[in-house]
Formats: structure tokens, C-alpha cells, sequence
């Protein structure tokens, strides 16, 4: 006869309510000894008993296997230990922030700043070439897609080789914020400031160079002779000049101030206040690469400018990744798993925007770190990138106003709708979202587009975003990081947003014979636009009426394209019923005449029968 369990320890934590719904499983399907259910688990009996005692939280797997083996719901238990293992990481790593204040080795999604500097790798090569460029032009346009990393590379790459410090606001709890004092560049070094355009970029402007005349007065008092490098004026983020500044003219003048800046000309402020700038100064201009294309557009001079002075930021390499992981730790005392550094390398080198999100997975699996390793353990109790994106993705939506909300819905549904399309497509059939893991308990972008290549990814083009307010939504997507936008496309920041975040994962199926419909739509409108609008691609008949009847009703979103392809096909259709009806008329007319002749005829021959 099998030996009786030991009772739980007394209490009501959520580890032992955990483990006494383990053990009512297993009563209720039947009470099987734990040697008998290890067979069917394909899993130790010790493991399986360890798991139902409540005094620790058992693995991933090990739950699967004790669950499966009673004939539970595999997805309901996962998505428990999910929530358990985050609220018990929550408990250990809110008790080590007090301890670990200043002293984590990453700084989570939040961008590198100078202070920084001594824990930023990975972008050495990368940094040289900026610095090389800097060296030989004096205006630098540096342009990627959002997540790429712009804003680390120029705060704590080259502003730190640099030497100064920028006095840029830095988050709150961080070292060397703005408000804090701030040192003027070391012996030799280039004096340098840091602004990001905001809403009023001439007031930023101005501000910016007067700190950087007041650091070029400092730098040229405490050396013998003149300093080893022109001043370098930084401006991140210069995307916010289309996304905050509503003011064109003010962007206009912003650009042709910073032209001027990089000729020698002298600055001029707001209100045509004089700036006591340097007479010359070297600028660099960090632009999301969406946003390069319109500026250019807006202003000849900055696109002349920029035309031999441009470096594109990519993806990392694996080598910088594993760089960028490893030695930030090392440098703090800690190691990491080289199973955590498989999973983070293969699952970030497949997605869009990674590194904010292996900054802040790091962070936490730090926080939670046993001993000085970071391990996957621990990187699996954080909820991985999935969970984290989950929780900002949920947090943000409930942030939004009903409106708002309902355009988020849309762009998650299109964005989502795409990327399983894609998938769709790569498998020759219709996929399900499944329950696939990777070794780290999260999913891969293969577990929803087989093969999780470059071929099965299917951006979507910002054109297709431009309803009312949908824009501004969208900026607050990317900022959040959820969306990557690259030029003209945008895409989902992790493939396994739709499965890992519940609620768009509803999203997608309740709306799955809408979401195909809206494939469709979209594929015939980019087909009809990319054949020069032939008008023999256009919906006709009752097809076109059952699309505009779900555009009209909200089931289908049209955007862009989408509307025009629309219109067209509507126009299409009215002109032909006005064609079929002229040809009616016709028909009926030529027989009408006929008929007229007919009887006229007739008429003759009654006649004649009649003389004769």
C-alpha cells in the first residue's frame, strides 16, 4: 500500500494553495501512486511529490508533466505557475531593491545614459564608426528603427568617449541626473550637450547651446591652449520634431538653426534672443528611421546635409549581444547561465527592437538571481520577454480613453492579423495559436511562423495607420515598445505578443474569419496599387457589397490603400450599372424601333391585300 502524503504546512499562501489544487487533481483522478503517475509523466516520482508539497515552487515542466499525467488542463495550470512564479518573483525582488539600489548591472527598458558607461558593450564597432564620421563631417545623421539602441549608443558611447557630461535629464533614481550638478569635460575633451526637440524645439535649442558656450568657456579656463575637438551638440530622439511639434515653422526654423550650427554660423533663440553658442560646432542628429524620409521631404538642406553623413544602427550581431548580456554582469560580479544566454541571444536575434526588451528581462533576472548567477530559472520566474510584454501591453491599454482603446484594438488586431497571416502562408494552412515554448518557458517567433525567418515576417506599412488619432496611439505603442516602426513599416516588437498577452489573444480568435476577410482586403488593395490601379482588379457585385456593408459596420477596418482600392472598386461598380442601364436604354430602344418597323411593315402588307 502506498505511502500516505505529508500534510502541508499550515497557512494560506498562494504556494500552498497551489500545491493543494495539485493534490486535488490527483485525487480526483483517482489517487494513483506517484510511481504510477511518474510512467505516464515520463518524470521522476520524487519530482512529481516535491511538486504537490508546497514548500517550493516546482518547474514549468515538472507542473505540465504532474497535470498531463492526471488529465488536467495543460493551458489553465500553465498560465497559473505563470502568475505564481511572477508574484513570488515579485515578493523576492521587491525585498532586493532596497539592497541592490545603484548597483544593477543593467538598466532595464530605459536607454543607456553617460553615467552609464563603464557597463555598456556590445556596440564598439559601431561607436568607432560614429566617432569616425563625427571626425571627418560636422553634421551626423544616425537613423535606425525604434529599439534599435540610438539613444544608448550616442548617451553612453559617445558622449562618454567623449568625455562630458551631457546634462541630460536622467530618469529619476538614476546617477547623474540633469538636476544634479555637472562636470565639465575632462582635459582635452570636447565639450558637449544633449537635447531632445519636444514640443518646443527652439527653446531646447536655445538651452542646449548656451550650456555648451558656458562648457567651451570652462574647458578653454582650465587647459593652456585650445581644446582638442570642436563642440559636439547632440540632439536624440529629433523624430519628436514630427511626432510633438505641431508647429511646422518652428520645426523649419529649428533645422535651418541646426544647419547653421554645424556651418559656424551663429544660433539664434526664440524671439531672436542671442545665444552665446560656440562659432563652430559639430552636431549629431538621432532620427527613427521612419522619420528620416519625411524630414527630408520637409527641408532640402537637412537631406543635402545628410546625404554622405547618414549611419544606419541595425540589429546586434550575436557576438554584441552576447557581449552586451555578459560583461555588464561580470563587471558587477555575476555570472550567466549559458542555458539564459542561448535563450536570450536566439529569441532577440529574431526579433525587431530586442534590446530594451533583453535589457529590462535582465534586469529582473537579476533582481531574482541565485547567488551571483543569473540563470534561467530565474529568467522563467520573471515571466520572460512574453510576460513583460504582457504587463506593459495590459497596463498601457488600460491607460488609454475608450476611444483610444478601441484604436489600439484595431492596430493590435491588423498588426497581429499579419503576423499570423504570414504564418498561415509559411505552412500552407491555417495555424492555431498553439502552446509551444521554448526551453525558457517563452515563446519563439517560430512557435508562430514556422521556420521564424526573415521570409515569413510580413510588416505592416504606416500608410495603413493614418485614421484620426490612430497616430497618435501608435506613437505610444512604439514608445511603450510593444511596435517597432522601420521607414515606412511597422511590426509587432516580439512575435509572441499574441500569444503571451490574453486579452489580444482573444482579440484574434474571436475575429479570426474577420481577420482572414481583412488579409484579403489588404493583399487585393496592395496588389491593385502595385499594378498601376488596373482597373480590372477591382471588387465587383456582391463581393464589394458584402466588404463595404463590414467596413460600414466596423467588423473590417480600410486604411490607406485599403480606402482608395475601395472607392475605386465602388466608383468601378457605379459606373458600370450606369453602363449596364445606357445599354438597357439601347437594347430597348433598337427593339422598340424594330418593333415599330415590324408593325409598319405589316401595315403595308395589309394594305396591298386590301387594293388587290
Amino acid at each position: 500500500m502506498p505511502r500516505r502524503e505529508s500534510p502541508l504546512d499550515p497557512g494560506d499562501g498562494p504556494l500552498l494553495r497551489f500545491a493543494g489544487d495539485l493534490r486535488a487533481l490527483r485525487q480526483s483522478a483517482g489517487s494513483p501512486p506517484y510511481r504510477q503517475l511518474a510512467l505516464r509523466a515520463h518524470c521522476s516520482a520524487a519530482s512529481l511529490s516535491v511538486a504537490a508539497g508546497g514548500r517550493r515552487l516546482p518547474s514549468l515542466a515538472v507542473t505540465v508533466a504532474y497535470v498531463q499525467a492526471c488529465g488536467g488542463d495543460v493551458r489553465e495550470w500553465r498560465h497559473r505557475w505563470q502568475l505564481l512564479a511572477a508574484e513570488l518573483a515579485a515578493d523576492t525582488a521587491a525585498r532586493r531593491r532596497s539592497q541592490d539600489a545603484g548597483r544593477a548591472p543593467y538598466p532595464g527598458p530605459a536607454a543607456f545614459e553617460a553615467v552609464d558607461a563603464e557597463r555598456f558593450f556590445g556596440r564598439e564597432a559601431l561607436l568607432d564608426r560614429l566617432a569616425a564620421l563625427l571626425a571627418e563631417k560636422r553634421l551626423v545623421i544616425l537613423s535606425g528603427p525604434s529599439g534599435a539602441g540610438k539613444s544608448s549608443l550616442v548617451r553612453a558611447g559617445l558622449l562618454a568617449r567623449l568625455g562630458g557630461a551631457a546634462g541630460a535629464a536622467a530618469p529619476a533614481g538614476r546617477a547623474g541626473a540633469g538636476g544634479g550638478a555637472r562636470r565639465p569635460p575632462a582635459d582635452g575633451g570636447a565639450p558637449v550637450a544633449l537635447l531632445t526637440p519636444g514640443e518646443r524645439p527652439m527653446e531646447a535649442f536655445a538651452l542646449a547651446l548656451a550650456r555648451l558656450g558656458q562648457r567651451a568657456g570652462e574647458t578653454a579656463r582650465g587647459t593652456a591652449g585650445p581644446t582638442a575637438g570642436d563642440p559636439v551638440l547632440v540632439v536624440d530622439q529629433g523624430e519628436q520634431l514630427r511626432t510633438r511639434c505641431r508647429d511646422a515653422a518652428e520645426r523649419a526654423r529649428f533645422l535651418d538653426a541646426l544647419l547653421a550650427t554645424a556651418g559656424g554660423a551663429p544660433g539664434e533663440a526664440p524671439d531672436g534672443l542671442p545665444v552665446p553658442a560656440p562659432a563652430r560646432c559639430r552636431v549629431v542628429l538621432v532620427l527613427r528611421s521612419d522619420q528620416c524620409g519625411p524630414l527630408f521631404t520637409e527641408h532640402a538642406g537637412l537631406a543635402e546635409a545628410g546625404r554622405h553623413a547618414m549611419l544606419s544602427v541595425g540589429r546586434p550581431a550575436p557576438d554584441e549581444l552576447r557581449r552586451a548580456i555578459t560583461e555588464p554582469a561580470l563587471r558587477s560580479g555575476c555570472t550567466v547561465e549559458g542555458a539564459l544566454l542561448a535563450v536570450l541571444i536566439s529569441t532577440a536575434a529574431q526579433q525587431p527592437g530586442a534590446l530594451p526588451l533583453v535589457s529590462a528581462a535582465l534586469l529582473e533576472t537579476w533582481r531574482r538571481r541565485s547567488g551571483n548567477a543569473l540563470t534561467l530559472a530565474g529568467f522563467q520566474a520573471t515571466g520572460g520577454f512574453e510576460g513583460a510584454l504582457a504587463r506593459t501591453a495590459e497596463t498601457l491599454y488600460n491607460g488609454l480613453d475608450q476611444a483610444g482603446q478601441e484604436r489600439a484594438r484595431a492596430v493590435f488586431l491588423r498588426l497581429g492579423g499579419e503576423l499570423l497571416g504570414a504564418g498561415e502562408d509559411a505552412a500552407g494552412g491555417a495555424m492555431a495559436l498553439d502552446d509551444g515554448l521554448t526551453p525558457g518557458g517563452g515563446l519563439l517567433a517560430a512557435d508562430l511562423l514556422p521556420g521564424g525567418d526573415e521570409g515569413t515576417r510580413r510588416p505592416v506599412r504606416r500608410a495603413e495607420f493614418d485614421d484620426p488619432g490612430v497616430p497618435e496611439v501608435m506613437e505610444r505603442l512604439v514608445r511603450a515598445r510593444l511596435v517597432v516602426v522601420d521607414r515606412d513599416t511597422v511590426e509587432l516588437s516580439h512575435h509572441a505578443l499574441p500569444q503571451a498577452w490574453p486579452r489580444l489573444r482573444e482579440w484574434l480568435a474571436e475575429g479570426r474569419e474577420g481577420l482572414g476577410e481583412q488579409r484579403r482586403l489588404s493583399a487585393a488593395a496592395r496588389g491593385w496599387a502595385a499594378s498601376d490601379r488596373d482597373p480590372e482588379l477591382l471588387y465587383r457585385g456582391v463581393r464589394l457589397e458584402q466588404l463595404m456593408r463590414r467596413v460600414a459596420t466596423g467588423e473590417l477596418a480600410a486604411a490607406g490603400v485599403e480606402r482608395a482600392f475601395l472607392a475605386a472598386s465602388a466608383q468601378a461598380a457605379v459606373a458600370d450599372r450606369r453602363r449596364a442601364q445606357r445599354q438597357s436604354l439601347t437594347v430597348a430602344g433598337v427593339a422598340a424601333a424594330g418593333g415599330a418597323l415590324l408593325a409598319l411593315a405589316g401595315g403595308s402588307r395589309i394594305r396591298r391585300a386590301w387594293r388587290w
